[in-house]
């Protein structure tokens, strides 16, 4: 499997699970346990580590990925809120809309600047932003399909 098909493969349990991530339950958990999963051999496909590098790298991307989760399900309440609405959206609720994407993209901003500097502990400058990369583009890829989906405020 091509690692086209595999980002594409990810994209699509990342947005078809979108609705499911605001949920606390076991079947949204185990979509969580799912999408890290695909997202983790991604990187484990993109990535050139050494033995010593793999066993620093993990155990960060792990904590990474917990503190990110959040922030996606914030997303995913978000467009669940702007979905049940947008048919008569008011000015009032499309500031708050949009107050609320800013906090979150600064969040996540914050969180990846604080594993920034985590990740360049334990790997070589070029790879940690090579690994970003790999972030960056999984990101995008999953921002454009719902893009896609999500229809324009009237």
């Amino acid at each position: 499997m091509s690692i086209k098909t595999k980002v594409t493969a990810l994209i699509i349990c990342l947005v078809l699970g979108l609705p499911m991530l605001a949920l606390s339950n076991e079947a949204g958990e185990l979509r969580k346990q799912i999408i890290f999963a695909q997202k983790k051999l991604v990187v484990i496909e993109n990535m050139e580590f050494t033995e010593e590098e793999k066993t620093a790298f993990w155990p960060v991307y792990q904590k990474f990925q917990e503190e990110l989760f959040p922030l996606t399900q914030r997303t995913a309440e978000l467009i669940l809120a702007y979905a049940s609405v947008f048919q008569s959206l008011t000015d009032d609720q499309a500031a708050i809309i949009v107050e609320e994407y800013l906090t979150i993209q600064d969040s996540r901003q914050k969180v990846v600047r604080k594993y920034f500097k985590q990740f360049k502990k334990i790997l070589p400058a070029k790879k940690v932003f090579r690994y970003l990369q790999i972030e960056n583009k999984l990101a995008a890829a999953g921002r454009y399909e719902l893009a896609q989906e999500i229809p324009l405020a009237k």
